[in-house]
């Protein structure tokens, strides 16, 4: 029985030795299995931040299964090596959403002189001894240049002419200065600008095919005309070659002496202009002279203005016609003195299609006077030195009305100092 006891012991033991390995073996089993399901179940992720350089970062999504019963049939695995990437971008320079100022050009678009022969382009070379350009302000600054053309186009701005010493251009073909556009002058220099017409050319000083507006300076102009030659004309603005372009001539200061002179029918013209023609100020001589057509001083196709200046003109057409002052619209006398004397077949120095406005500053004015001295009743100084008046109307020498009125004077002080001796000797 003891032996059968111990066996039965044995045999307890034994089973119960090998009931704990499989157990164990198991568990251990599990727990791999486990961990291979949660190694398949991890996804790798992988971003990419925006940066000088790429930086990969990983996250692991763990499913716990025992609390999660997924229904995964087949194995999902994330290689390292197929992992999102981006273009690596190289630096880019930063552009300004800011526009730039915009720096307007006012050069002119030709600009040319003519000296010996020879053509000098002042856009390509602007500055010479005798001349400089300032682009940007479109700036020709002449001094003592000698030269026989000055040419321009400048249609943006008006041009500038500033006038230094004493300058000469001389031309035999139409006009010594010509400006397609507008035009200011200046300086405290000498312009003497002298031009020839031709058959199919107006020739001249100046012409202006735009605005010309004077400030200042000295002009000493001169127009010459010959056999079946066009019109002469010291100062022009505007044009009618081809279709008529006006042109305003505006003259606020300077002294201005200008002749011109034309033997054909074209003509003989001091200053005009296709617009309205405007004196503020200066001083201006004209003369004229076209012995068989029209001589004519200081004109313009719209309003002939005065408001200033001492103005003298003299125009002669011995068997044509002359005039002093004209308009194909109106004349305005509203101040300033002027001197105005013609002569010829048909002589007046108011010639007007439209009609004459004169302030009532100078008086009586006859409107068919030959000649005639204008100046404002409260500031007559007679510089009038043909005959002229105080009052315009009368035509008289004012020289012989002073002389008379000092007469009368000279013999009212006379017996009024007779009288008084007179009286004291009585007393």
């Amino acid at each position: 029985m003891k032996r059968i006891s111990k066996f039965l012991s044995l045999l307890m033991v034994v089973a119960m030795v090998s009931m704990l390995i499989p157990v164990s073996a198991m568990a251990a089993g599990e727990a791999v299995d486990d961990q291979e399901s949660a190694n398949e179940l991890s996804l790798v992720l992988v971003t990419t931040q925006a940066a000088d350089t790429e930086t990969a970062l990983s996250e692991k999504m763990v499913i716990n299964t025992d609390t999660v019963a997924l229904p995964v049939t087949e194995e999902i695995i994330v290689p390292i090596d197929n992992r999102l990437e981006t273009e690596v971008v190289s630096e880019q320079p930063v552009i300004s959403t800011i526009e730039p100022e915009t720096i307007e050009t006012q050069a002119a678009t030709y600009l040319c002189l003519i000296q010996n022969g020879v053509i000098i382009d002042v856009l390509a070379t602007n500055t010479g001894s005798d001349y400089a350009y300032d682009v940007a302000a479109n700036e020709l600054t002449l001094n003592n240049f000698i030269g026989e053309k000055l040419d321009v186009k400048s249609a943006a701005v008006p041009f500038k002419l500033v006038l230094v010493g004493t300058n000469r251009i001389k031309t035999d073909n139409g006009f010594a200065v010509k400006v397609e556009g507008d035009m200011n002058a200046s300086g405290t220099g000498t312009l003497i600008a002298e031009g020839q017409a031709t058959p199919d050319l107006m020739g001249g000083g100046i012409n202006v095919v735009g605005n010309l507006v004077i400030d200042s300076g000295t002009y000493d102009i001169a127009a010459v005309g010959y056999e079946n030659s066009s019109s002469a004309v010291g100062i022009l603005a505007g044009d009618n070659a081809e279709a008529m372009t006006m042109g305003n001539l505006s003259i606020n200061g300077g002294n201005i002496d200008v002749t011109a002179y034309n033997s054909d029918y074209a003509g003989a013209f001091g200053l005009f202009a296709f617009g309205d023609l405007v004196v503020n100020g200066g001083n201006i001589r004209a003369f004229t002279d076209s012995p068989t057509s029209y001589s004519r001083g200081i004109g313009a196709y719209e309003k002939l203005i005065f408001n200033g200046g001492y103005t003298v003109v003299e125009s002669i057409a011995d068997h044509g016609d002359a005039g002093a002052l004209f308009s194909y619209n109106k004349i305005i006398l509203n101040n300033g003195i002027l001197d105005l004397c013609t002569s010829g077949a048909v002589a007046k120095a108011l010639v007007a299609e439209g009609s004459i406005d004169i302030s009532a500053i100078y008086g009586d004015v006859d409107r068919d006077a030959a000649c005639l001295y204008l100046e404002p009743l409260s500031t007559q100084t007679f510089k009038k030195h043909h005959n002229s008046s105080a009052n315009p109307k009368t035509g008289v020498d004012p020289s012989t009305s002073e002389a008379a009125v000092a007469g009368a004077a000279l013999i009212m002080l006379i017996g009024l100092a007779w009288t008084v001796s007179k009286r004291g000797a009585q007393a």
